[in-house]
């Protein structure tokens, strides 16, 4: 293929390439597999400034990737020099391809950007971190996938004008959290950082999404101008499923299962559920079932949600995103976000 392969002793998880020395084949998940491991991908801009752009930190979320490589494609040259960090390669190309958050047996790297920094995915992040930090770029970008259909959106632990402006590129949807996971946009870097969901990881809407916001991002001389008005949406919870649970997707309760959820439930992604809407339907342990992520002290389950006659409702109106019909996902992560509703 005559790929360059610069060894760098700075990031030994990483393999280094220029842009300009890649020679591409046809198709997006050949490049990838010849990647085969971590890969940093550099690409020189009109300018010495630096900007950077995480991808594939979860393997089953392939928007941001996809972009890249459709820039490189053509050859697209960025206003400041770029580097592009693709990450979890190895579950990308494990089979069926783009199934993986992470491999089985392996944790999520994306929580693992937190002290003590422990195992190889632990190492990966912390390698990750300090080459940002020397990096120094002005401006980072992370690019992820929901599993479920919906919206583009923006997630910040900061709420600043210029968190805000950066990711108007992608999206008027602004999510501020002060929920802490060992996400690396909890990272204290020396330049603002946001996560961009650029919509669900089977829409091409998305994969268009994550090209169109890069195009601007890696174009705009001023990359904190703001592109478009904002929305934001503070402090989101998430709906948890403890492991013992067992959960299932129907349109009506599934014997034998701790919880069912409607299988039309993405549906709801960034509307309101209003008391009475039936999300799906519980045993007898009802609400026991779940806990809650990211609350305030005495916040509990059934401030929120309602098991009356073992259907699962909300008890005030509520605003859903990152609503997941994954059983895996909605048992190792959550099944939803949320936030109350105006």
């Amino acid at each position: 293929m005559g790929f360059a392969r610069i060894a760098t002793p700075t990031i030994p998880g990483f393999q280094l390439l220029n842009a300009e020395d890649l020679e591409l084949p046809t198709s997006s998940f050949q490049f990838l597999e010849t990647l085969q491991g971590p890969t940093i991908i550099k690409l020189k801009g009109k300018t010495r400034r630096r900007r950077a752009v995480l991808t594939l930190l979860h393997g089953n979320e392939p928007s941001g990737y996809l972009a890249l490589y459709k820039l490189l494609k053509e050859k697209f040259e960025p206003l400041a020099d770029t580097t592009f960090f693709v990450v979890s390669v190895p579950a990308a190309i494990a089979a069926p391809g783009f199934r993986y958050r992470a491999l089985p047996q392996h944790k999520d790297i994306n929580r693992c950007f937190k002290p003590p920094y422990t195992g190889d995915e632990g190492h990966l992040a912390k390698q990750l971190i300090d080459y940002l930090v020397d990096l120094a770029p002005e401006a980072i970008v992370d690019v992820h996938n929901t599993s479920g259909s919906g919206p583009a959106f923006s997630v910040s632990r900061r709420i600043t004008p210029m968190h805000q402006a950066l990711a108007s590129h992608f999206t008027r949807w602004f999510i501020h959290t002060d929920i802490e996971l060992g996400a690396v946009m909890e990272v204290p870097f020396c330049c603002p950082i946001v996560t961009i969901e650029a919509g669900g990881a089977q829409d091409d809407s998305a994969h268009i999404n994550a090209y169109e916001g890069l195009v601007s991002y890696l174009s705009a001389e001023d990359v904190y101008q703001t592109r478009q008005d904002i929305e934001i949406l503070q402090h989101p919870r998430r709906l948890e499923i403890h492991k013992q649970a067992t959960l299932a997707f129907a349109e009506r309760p599934v014997f034998g299962a701790s919880i069912t959820i409607r299988q039309d439930i993405e549906q709801r992604n960034f509307g309101t559920t209003q008391p009475g809407d039936i999300l799906g339907w519980v045993d007898h342990e009802k609400l026991e079932h779940f806990r809650l992520g990211g609350h305030k002290a005495g916040e509990l389950v059934e401030h929120y949600f309602s098991a009356e006659n073992n259907q699962l409702t909300v008890i005030k109106p509520l605003k859903f995103f990152m609503v997941t019909t994954r059983s895996d996902i909605a048992k190792s992560d959550c099944l939803l976000y949320f936030i109350e509703s105006d």
